[in-house]
């Protein structure tokens, strides 16, 4: 056999066959490190507080008699106009939300039962009144009530006494806060 001969010219490229599937998704590199903290911001202007609303009513020594209500005297007024009395025994509060607090006290001369309920949004509260008890011999009776009021119209407040007989020296005091809530 004689020696091989001189390599003949390239030929041309022959047509790209298909692409293959993808491979396997190879490992997360290192993260890298933590950008430099922007600058803050320029700081707003301070807000203004709402001045505070807040209201407190009393009476003392009168008669309680079934089904009446409970007659307020204005102690310490509310100047923002939130909490204003429309008569001896009724309160407006303007929309939002409050904190109230009251107290009823009577003595009774025999068996009784002092009942207190609030009314506001339209409606009678047993739920947040008043209820008292005596024995056959009578007694003082006292009892007080906490409630938040939320009205979103407004609302006229009132304290209404039932029981089975009157109460002699009577005593009452309502405390009404306005409450900030956005």
């Amino acid at each position: 056999m004689g020696s091989a001969g001189v390599t003949g010219e390239t030929g041309a490229a022959g047509a790209a066959g298909p692409t293959g599937a993808t491979g396997a998704t190879g490992e997360a590199g290192a993260t890298g490190p933590t950008g430099a903290t922007g600058s803050t911001g320029p700081k707003g202007p301070t807000g203004t507080v709402p001045e505070d609303a807040f209201a407190s009513f009393a009476n003392l020594q009168f008669v309680l008699t079934n089904g009446m209500q409970i007659p307020m005297y204005p102690d310490v007024a509310d100047t923002t106009g939130q909490i204003v009395p429309m008569d001896l025994t009724r309160i407006y509060f303007a929309p939002g939300y409050y904190l109230i607090s009251f107290k009823v006290s009577t003595i009774f001369t025999g068996a009784n039962y002092m009942q207190v309920t609030p009314y506001y949004n339209g409606s009678s509260h047993l739920e947040t009144g008043i209820y008292f008890a005596t024995s056959a011999d009578g007694s003082s009776a006292v009892g007080s009530s906490y409630l938040i009021l939320n009205t979103a119209e407004g609302t006229v407040f009132s304290l209404t006494y039932n029981g089975s007989g009157s109460g002699r020296d009577s005593e009452v005091n309502l405390t009404a806060v306005k409450l900030r809530r956005n």
